[in-house]
């Protein structure tokens, strides 16, 4: 069976929901499939881009479709795992006038089918509508709701979906990092209908044992401040490495590394190595940052990686403020309209949580 499997390439297409409640989770199936050299490319419909857009100005999910957004246009530049559907990989289904409220879910058929016609395609949603819906188109699906279970995770996504095909899925992890709230349940009822999908240029977008779990030490977020500041470092780390990139580029600041023990820590690592810490240090060289207390670079800390790491609900409120007080002076001193623009919805999402009742955990 693994050899049947090999022979044809499967496509997993996502639907926009499973990013907004889920990206954590896909995130690191992403993660063990690029490990472990799987023949499998995650698809991202076309449609699903101008639905984030939408999304993004409701301040219910506008963090959640920032973060998403984000950590598409990362792979997409990767070219790796992950592929945006361009506009040539389409069936041309024809949406009339009848179907205009149901545009983008036919939209994700018609992205479900063209890829069909490449190998095997399994369609990723908690919409129970769109999959019953390829259901009668023979597509195959994975209907969150009501096939996984509520903690599901990257090792539960394998099972599903790859162990008919006989692959060892031991190797995919089984810790669940995602908040327990589902942001989409009431914000994505009714799906954003876009009259006009966003176009993408081909050249651009060419990218049953127990489960593993991770380092003995990883931190598991159990309060919801605590999931909010995991977020934050995953997706600022994200942010602040791209726009890194963008100075290094235009400073032309692409040597190789030195050997000399005196030189920065960047400097002396390639930068795809580059830690959030690197980043911050290297932005500071070119603008003297904003000192703040706590320290972006002591915010931003995952567990065990330095001196001063805490959980999200440890850090007072003005301590998050002075963090994204910050994140707000970098993106101004170097013009960084994407990380402004995180940190708008980064705010409307720290005051809901702030001021939803908490339930204090121990250590």
């Amino acid at each position: 069976m693994e050899d049947a499997f090999l022979i044809q390439r499967l496509f997993l297409v996502l639907d926009t929901n499973v990013l907004i409640d889920y990206i954590d989770i896909v995130r690191r199936f992403d993660e063990d499939v690029e490990a472990l050299q799987l023949p499998l490319t995650i698809i991202i419909p076309s449609v699903m881009l101008s639905e984030l857009d939408g999304l993004k100005k409701r301040t219910s999910v506008g963090w959640f479709a920032s973060r998403a957004s984000a950590w598409i246009l990362n792979r997409m530049k990767e070219r790796k795992t992950v592929k945006v559907q361009a506009r040539k990989e389409t069936m041309h289904t024809e949406i009339g006038p009848e179907d205009e409220h149901r545009r983008n879910d036919m939209l994700i058929r018609d992205c479900c089918l063209y890829f069909q016609t490449k190998g095997h395609v399994v369609l990723l949603s908690g919409d129970v509508n769109l999959c019953n819906s390829c259901e009668a188109w023979d597509i195959q699906n994975i209907c969150i709701t009501t096939e996984l279970k509520q903690k599901w995770t990257s090792h539960d996504l394998a099972q599903r979906l790859l162990g008919g095909y006989g692959i060892d899925t031991s190797r995919f992890r089984g810790i669940n990092h995602n908040a327990s709230y589902r942001p989409s349940a009431k914000s994505m009822k009714q799906r954003i209908t876009v009259t006009q999908t966003m176009e993408v240029d081909d050249d651009s977008m060419d990218i049953d044992d127990a489960p593993v779990t991770d380092d003995p030490e990883e931190y598991i977020p159990s309060h919801a401040l605590d999931a909010l500041h995991q977020q934050v470092i995953d997706h600022f780390t994200l942010v602040l490495k791209d726009l890194a990139l963008r100075v290094r580029t235009g400073a032309g600041d692409v040597s190789s590394p030195t050997v000399s023990k005196h030189a920065p820590g960047h400097r002396r690592k390639e930068f795809g190595d580059w830690s959030v810490g690197d980043c911050l240090e290297y932005l500071d060289n070119k603008k003297p940052l904003r000192v703040t207390q706590p320290t972006l670079y002591v915010f931003l800390l995952r567990r065990n990686e330095d001196k001063g790491w805490r959980r999200g609900q440890d850090w007072s409120r003005q301590d998050w403020e002075n963090a994204m007080g910050a994140l707000k002076d970098i993106s101004i001193k170097f013009e960084d309209g994407a990380l402004l623009g995180s940190l708008d919805y980064l705010k409307a999402e720290t005051d809901r949580v702030f001021s939803t009742p908490l339930r204090p955990t121990g250590a």
